[in-house]
């Protein structure tokens, strides 16, 4: 499952807004982060009344019947979150991805997708609490490893906490490690470092990224860029 470039239209709401950003690196007062449990973010998990768990107990027994194993029937769900997702209907994913868990709780993608939805939701502190769990099963995946630093870049451009910025930072040079054609990790490095004001390593990433696939060239974060300093590569103007 991969979140699409989200990182960078948190990035660019013009290069002025970057520049706050940049600024407010050293200024950030950080309020405290809540105190989360998979209660909260795991929206399946919710107390039921009596009457509600006999439904869900029939719901559940009635998709048992309709695959091999529980397991199948949450790997069904998750394939139908994910196409949710994809088309951006987030209330529908996450309630397949919550059928998909109580179907089998076991099943990292669920947690994965929760993250997606979350991050996608600006819910930043949720999708990397739900983010990390899944990691903790699958820590060499590259695009889950992506998809982590998207979050923290995400939050980071809400709140200016240079800690989630050389998070970000720090996950993806792994993701690029498991990956190394791993265009959007590239990417996402290049705007990091672009808000840690290295505009050198901004444009080393940004030619890697497109080198590695030429979509993810963005005129906004090109732009951006070039004000803040001319490509060494001479091929943007």
């Amino acid at each position: 499952m991969r979140s699409h470039l989200i990182a960078f239209g948190l990035l660019i709401a013009g290069s002025m807004a970057a520049c706050t950003s940049q600024n407010a690196i050293t200024e950030n007062r950080q309020a405290p982060r809540p105190e989360l449990t998979m209660a909260d973010v795991i929206t399946a998990r919710k107390a039921l009344t009596p009457q509600e768990k006999q439904q869900l107990k029939r719901t559940l027994d009635r998709d048992a019947k309709r695959f091999r194993n529980r397991k199948a029937a949450s790997a069904y769900y998750v394939f139908q979150a994910k196409r949710n997702f994809n088309e951006e209907k987030l209330d529908s994913a996450s309630h397949l991805f919550g059928r998909a868990w109580l179907m089998d709780s076991t099943n990292n993608e669920v947690y994965w997708g929760y993250g997606l939805v979350y991050g996608q939701q600006k819910a930043y502190d949720k999708a990397l609490f739900v983010l990390y769990h899944a990691l903790q099963k699958d820590q060499h995946n590259p695009r889950l490893l992506t998809d982590l630093a998207t979050s923290h870049l995400g939050r980071f451009y809400a709140e200016s906490n240079p800690e989630d910025l050389m998070q970000s930072r720090k996950l993806l040079e792994t993701a690029v490690r498991y990956s190394p054609n791993a265009a959007d990790a590239y990417y996402k490095l290049a705007i990091s470092h672009y808000y840690l004001q290295e505009y050198g390593k901004a444009w080393s990433y940004l030619h890697k990224s497109i080198s590695k696939d030429k979509g993810v060239a963005d005129a906004a974060f090109i732009a951006a860029l070039l004000e803040k300093q001319q490509d060494p590569a001479g091929k943007y103007q």
